[in-house]
């Protein structure tokens, strides 16, 4: 890291949306840059440093959240205008602060991205892409995925290039009428921006952020095609917001993350070459936009920061107590008396607050900011909860079984309270912030085939009389990811099989049946994709791999898994649904008996690599018992075993109910095996006292044994049925 930099705050505003930030081009080579800042109160401010101080030089009154901030102006000049979305419409004020427009895009859902490229503008709803030039609609484009981000780059003829980031894990190249090219990336994109943001220079690079937080570089080829030149970073928290700037003579790459993260990569003269990390600097609490320019003094270039709670600070390039000498007996005075009055609003606020009498009846005045992702590496999912002020507590409950897991950013203390499964109430953990906690992030894993709602109810230390709930649904497959037929996945190779099928038929709608899926799998699109007036979707197991393929249309649904525990756990939750509804179903499902040993073949190398590990570590505890000083006398294998003590201790700290949470997959597997052949359903503790044999001693032919029904106390030989089953289901392969 060869980059200094040094915080500077400069003010507060309200609650922000992601990309409300802009620093605007300069007009004065003598002054630094002003910078628009947008807010959920809908107020626009417009600041600017002038001798050492920071001005507001236009704020305009407050109104409608405004979800999106853009600059834009006549192509070929500077872009200064400066362009708000909120709702589903858009107004354009000049840097002065002067309305010169006020345009209802008549989009049914509020605008989730902008982007202004001269005379057109793009404006992105949930999952609709607009395009409007002179404020009169152009072209239009039903993704049927969640838009993350839009930008627009100028084609050769009259028309535009729209890049849309979409969350299917593509981006989309829309030109005109055309179909859209797309590229599919490994995980879900959440930002794009131009390497060159200037309106007259046409720019073929484009930077991409993902959900899973890496950067790329992208190049739109004159065929209207989509590569990709590089991805770096490793996986980790959200990207929210990304610049380009030049620092010290070179090109940087600045990205914001969601926790807190301010990062900077030099970037390279040879496009091939990945960029390299040269500064990192953590806030606390998410970032919402970044950006690079001259803000506080001239001469010293600097990286502008807005925060999810509002706070804009600067991360300058100009050491830290650099005064004229001129100014220090102006400069100290100023600062220790806006000290002071900082010290008594906030003493005025807290006693505001603590004599406040709440209505019940009213609404909750805490923002709360929270994002629940799926880790596919490790089968958990990471919850993040924001407030705009410090977090007190934050409770939470949930009506399913969900393992609570530790996070090493997570300074909060729990508590765990006692529950009664029987009256619907598994979890129920208190976590008690540190002061000034503004964000806090938990990791859980929730069990398939119970699903439930996980609700987290927050409190501030600022509003302790005020407590916002945020309800989240633990879907009946949570742990499967939406695999896409045209990416590359080095673990799972379609079509697979062999298949079990689960159908129905029955008075229902294709909408229908795409929203009774949407509440027991992850991952569904906005709509559901139509071909010949099908709809097809396919998911993999985050545990084994395994394959679900998911077809249906008016009337009818087939459904073809190679874990018979999906099928049955699908089949009870579609006709839980339809149930409710009062809709018939007719269900039919056929099992294939080798799908079992796909499934324990799959699961065989994880069992024996926990069984190892869990046996390892019970060594190790034994010889720390014995408080053996001497190695020496130990046999060779656990002097090996005492020098990968660390590597063991840090395996099984990642998971160390995994060996235990194999077998009951397992034990699952055959309750789910026993009903769906038969209809007969076996208790998990008898199921479990079968299958002790074989998932103590990790043996697949004496699990088979218990499968086929042919057990017996203490067989270890294999029989010549299950010998051509094994070898069947690898033929079919």
């Amino acid at each position: 890291m060869t980059l200094t930099l040094s915080r500077v705050d400069y003010t507060t505003v309200g609650v922000t949306s992601r990309g409300t930030t802009k620093i605007l081009p300069s007009t004065d080579s003598k002054q630094p840059q002003k910078f628009a800042v947008a807010d959920r109160d809908g107020v626009l401010h417009v600041f600017g440093v002038r001798k050492g101080e920071l001005r507001l030089s236009f704020k305009s009154l407050p109104g409608a959240e405004i979800s999106r901030l853009v600059l834009g102006g006549v192509r070929g000049s500077q872009a200064e205008r400066i362009f708000v979305a909120y709702g589903h419409s858009v107004r354009g004020f000049t840097r002065k602060g002067k309305l010169f427009l006020e345009f209802d895009t008549g989009l049914m859902d509020p605008i989730v991205a902008l982007y202004v490229l001269g005379p057109d503008l793009a404006a992105c709803s949930t999952d609709l892409y607009h395009r409007y030039r002179d404020c009169k609609d152009v072209d239009s484009y039903l993704v049927g995925e969640t838009l993350q981000d839009v930008i627009l780059l100028p084609s050769d003829t009259s028309g535009v290039y729209a890049v849309l980031a979409c969350g299917d894990r593509a981006i989309r190249v829309l030109h005109g009428s055309k179909s859209p090219s797309l590229l599919r990336l490994p995980s879900v994109p959440t930002v794009l921006t131009l390497c060159r943001d200037t309106v007259s220079d046409f720019s073929s690079h484009i930077l991409v952020g993902t959900i899973d937080g890496r950067i790329g570089l992208l190049i739109l080829r004159k065929n209207e095609s989509l590569g990709i030149t590089w991805l770096v970073g490793s996986m980790g928290s959200e990207v929210t917001s990304l610049d380009l700037y030049e620092f010290q003579e070179e090109q940087d790459i600045l990205v914001g993350r969601l926790d807190g993260s301010v990062d900077v990569y030099a970037l390279s003269e040879d496009e091939d070459t990945p960029p390299a990390l040269r500064y990192h600097y953590n806030c606390g609490e998410s970032v919402t936009s970044v950006a690079g320019g001259m803000i506080g003094t001239l001469g010293y270039p600097e990286i502008l920061v807005t925060t999810y709670s509002g706070r804009i600070f600067g991360l300058t390039t100009k050491p830290l107590g650099l005064l004229e000498v001129d100014r220090n007996d102006v400069e100290l005075p100023r600062l220790k008396a806006e000290i002071q009055q900082l010290e008594e609003k906030l003493a005025e606020e807290k006693f505001a607050t603590s004599h406040l009498m709440v209505d019940a009846l009213a609404p909750l005045s805490l923002s709360v900011n929270h994002r629940l992702t799926l880790n596919r590496a490790t089968a958990s999912y990471l919850l993040s909860i924001e407030l705009d002020t410090p977090i007190e507590n934050i409770l939470i409950q949930s009506d399913a079984p969900v393992e609570l897991l530790d996070v090493e950013s997570n300074s909060a203390v729990i508590s765990l309270s006692a529950c009664n499964p029987s009256e619907g109430n598994f979890v129920l953990a208190t976590y008690r912030c540190q002061v000034n906690t503004n964000r806090l992030e938990l990791r859980l894993r929730t069990i398939e085939g119970q699903p439930g709602t996980l609700q987290v109810y927050v409190t501030s230390q600022m509003q302790p009389k005020c407590c916002r709930r945020v309800q989240i649904p633990i879907r009946a497959l949570s742990l499967h990811a939406r695999f896409h037929e045209d990416e590359e996945n080095e673990t799972t190779t379609l079509p697979g099989g062999p298949f079990n099928e689960l159908r129905f038929t029955g008075q229902f709608t294709l909408a229908e049946m795409h929203a009774w899926l949407s509440l027991a799998l992850p991952e569904m699109p906005e709509r559901p994709h139509l071909q010949d007036g099908e709809a097809t979707l396919t998911f993999t197991s985050c545990l084994i791999g395994t394959i679900l393929k998911c077809k249906y249309k008016k009337g009818s649904a087939t459904f073809l898994g190679e874990n018979v525990s999906s099928i049955m756990i699908l089949r009870d939750a579609l006709t839980k649904e339809a149930t409710k509804r009062k809709t018939k179903l007719d269900v039919f499902c056929e099992i294939i008996e080798g799908s079992i040993v796909k499934v324990l073949e799959l699961m065989m190398p994880r069992l024996e690599k926990a069984r190892q590990l869990t046996e390892t570590i019970k060594i190790l505890d034994a010889l720390q018992e014995w408080e053996l000083c001497n190695p020496e006398d130990l046999c060779s294998s656990y002097r090996e075993l005492l020098k990968t003590e660390s590597n063991a201790r840090s395996e099984i700290a990642k998971d160390p109910e995994i060996l235990q949470r194999l077998h009951g997959m397992i034990t699952d597997l055959y309750v789910d095996w026993e009903r769906a052949k038969g209809g007969r359903r076996i208790p998990s503790s008898k199921a479990a006292k079968k299958l002790t044999l074989g998932l103590d001693s990790g043996d697949l032919t004496l699990l088979l044994q218990v499968f086929a029904g042919k057990e017996t106390a203490g067989a270890i030989e294999q029989t010549a049925d299950l010998k051509d089953l094994i070898r069947e289901t690898h033929e079919s392969k």
